[in-house]
């Protein structure tokens, strides 16, 4: 079986009542772009902690995944670009603040969001939905397996 090279990025979705946990980007090609708390998964590292990772890095804020609310792919020129965005939970008392990469951190309301520029269509398409939808739920099959093992499905329910 040959192996192929990815591109793999993640994303913390934070949804508090009518709004989501944005981040306006204070350098880089989308500088003064919103978006979610996003970046890259290193090597060696889950997806699911790579997006909590970030939230740390870019908001200084810790929490816990509960699902995936949505994934893009797409190719490039190097190849398949895979994103997931996962659901996080705050960890209780913690309040986001931005980090030197970051420019702003805010729970912006839906009904804001026409008024921002975004980073991408299909960034601000995953906020929205959060806020419409119930993500897929995670469970951790880690202990079972001796080894990290997470399943993403619709529903909790465990075999």
């Amino acid at each position: 079986m040959s192996r192929v090279q990815c591109d793999l990025g993640v994303a913390a979705v934070i949804v508090k009542d009518d709004s989501v946990l944005l981040v306006k980007e204070a350098a880089g090609r989308y500088i003064g772009h919103w978006g979610l708390p996003k970046g890259h998964v290193d090597a060696g590292e889950l997806p699911r902690d790579a997006a909590l990772r970030e939230l740390r890095e870019e908001c200084d804020v810790s929490g816990k995944v509960t699902g995936i609310y949505a994934i893009r792919e797409n190719l490039t020129e190097i190849g398949p670009a895979v994103f997931i965005a996962y659901s996080v939970e705050l960890e209780p008392g913690q309040v986001p603040v931005a980090s030197s990469e970051i420019a702003e951190t805010e729970f912006v309301n839906v009904a804001k969001f026409e008024e921002l520029q975004w980073v991408s269509t299909a960034m601000k398409s995953i906020a929205t939905n959060a806020l419409m939808q119930t993500p897929f739920a995670t469970l951790d099959y880690s202990d079972q397996r001796g080894y990290p093992y997470l399943l993403h499905q619709n529903g909790d329910v465990k075999i």
